[in-house]
């Protein structure tokens, strides 16, 4: 990884020419080639028509943003490791499995031509990371910008345009693949475990660490208008030293060696109003002690078989009963994500998982084309036991987990309105510490024959 410069993100996402473009034509030119010739040698295949690059974002949970913001020096350098760390694995998996590039006689991806293919293009991607540590509003919010070129070397070592479709489909199985390795690494590393958190009623939970309390996850959330007066008053000492408007990049660069720690400042005294010192000063302790409550009843051994008949009910609830094969693979990321608690899931668990939903509880939902067979993440499912299935399923497990996501989902958007009723003002003084309430374990399914992780 190297330092980006202006002028070779000018190059690369505004005009799809190589980074080192200006030194490229130079030396071209010097060694006797034409104006034309030193150009072409610069350029990345073909002009970009429409869009040059993806802006990925990659932003923990929100109880890792308020142990980092909160936490002792060692803590915060741990999770801004890993989470590069696991960014760079994400992305690693990207390159892998979604890089494709059209080959041929018109080979845009709205008018494939006949003579025209997809083929995989050859590992590696040029990319720009940012890491930012707030939001707009000054609260703590590390996230990473990393901004993807749709540049990319073809089979025949040519350049060609990434077929984007694919990579945008699967941008929410990248995102729980992010969640889930980011959360097992911390609680690996620190000795804690996960717990789920409901902040949108009727909605998938979000895996939270367990202990960090949920006034302060919220606090992390809400807007913070001291901050930004805060950050006016340092710009104006900075114009009124220097003269010089206030740029972004000095704005940037004042915000990572100067306003950073008056920020965790402040981001202190804010969590001091909302939860008291004696919390805030023992995060990682309270963190530790829900984890060593949650792992004695953790399973740690993945029932395949039960996985992948859970997912599928659930995908099938939320998708309308018609879903592909991104929906189950990042389905199945959210059930290793919510079952294991932090524990790392065996290599591979995610995919077999899916493999196994897709041959035991689904059945194509589209007529299939013998002359043309359709690629597996084109190709549409419904549930096996859905109504009016050819192979419709009487399995009582499958409908037990079928109706149970649906009474889950709707038992939560009651409980949410009656709790958002009933809550009281947050007090501001005599708290004392203790961990964030527990949600109770869902049920663990019926062990199905043969599950067994692969």
């Amino acid at each position: 990884m190297v330092r980006v410069t202006e002028g070779q993100m000018r190059n690369l996402f505004g005009e799809g020419l190589h980074p080192d473009a200006d030194r490229i034509v130079a030396d071209r030119l010097a060694a006797g080639d034409s104006p034309a010739a030193a150009a072409r040698a610069a350029r990345l295949g073909y002009r970009v028509q429409k869009w040059s690059g993806a802006d990925l974002v990659f932003r923990p949970p929100g109880s890792v943003q308020v142990l980092w913001a909160l936490g002792t020096p060692p803590v915060r350098r741990l999770i801004e490791d890993l989470q590069t760390r696991v960014t760079g694995e994400v992305l690693a998996t990207a390159e892998t499995e979604l890089l494709w590039v059209r080959v041929g006689v018109d080979s845009t991806v709205q008018r494939a031509h006949a003579d025209s293919t997809v083929q995989r293009a050859r590992a590696g991607v040029i990319a720009a990371r940012f890491r930012h540590y707030e939001n707009r509003d000054g609260q703590p919010l590390l996230h990473d910008h990393v901004v993807l070129s749709v540049k990319v070397r073809r089979q025949d070592d040519e350049w060609g345009t990434l077929h984007t479709r694919p990579f945008l489909e699967y941008a929410v199985a990248l995102s729980e693949l992010y969640n889930q390795r980011l959360l097992e690494e911390i609680c690996r590393a620190l000795d804690l475990a996960t717990v789920p958190r409901y902040p949108t009623a009727g909605q998938r939970p979000v895996m939270e660490l367990a202990g960090i309390p949920e006034q302060l996850i919220d606090w992390a959330a809400t807007r913070n208008t001291a901050t930004m007066r805060r950050l006016k008053e340092l710009a104006d000492q900075y114009q009124e030293r220097t003269r010089q408007p206030l740029t972004t990049k000095i704005r940037h660069r004042m915000m990572a060696r100067a306003f950073l720690p008056a920020l965790r400042e402040r981001w202190r005294d804010g969590a001091i109003a909302r939860a008291g010192e004696e919390v805030v000063d023992n995060l990682l302790r309270l963190a530790r002690l829900a984890a060593a409550a949650i792992r004695t009843t953790v399973r740690t051994a993945v029932d395949v078989a039960a996985a992948a008949l859970e997912i599928t009910a659930i995908v099938a609830v939320h998708h309308g009963g018609r879903f592909r094969h991104r929906h189950l693979l990042a389905e199945a990321r959210r059930y290793l994500t919510r079952t294991l608690h932090g524990h790392p899931a065996p290599p591979h668990t995610d995919t077999a998982i899916t493999a196994a939903a897709i041959r035991d509880h689904c059945i194509p939902g589209d007529p299939p084309n013998p002359d043309k067979p359709t690629p597996l993440a084109n190709q549409t499912f419904t549930p096996a036991w859905a109504p009016k299935s050819p192979r419709s399923s009487t399995t009582p497990a499958a409908h037990r987990i079928h109706h149970r996501a649906r009474a889950e989902a709707a038992r939560r958007t009651t409980l949410a309105r009656a709790e958002a009723q009933q809550r009281p003002p947050v007090r501001q003084q005599e708290h004392t510490p203790q961990a964030a309430p527990q949600q109770p374990l869902p049920p663990a399914p019926a062990q199905a024959p043969g599950g067994r992780s692969q």
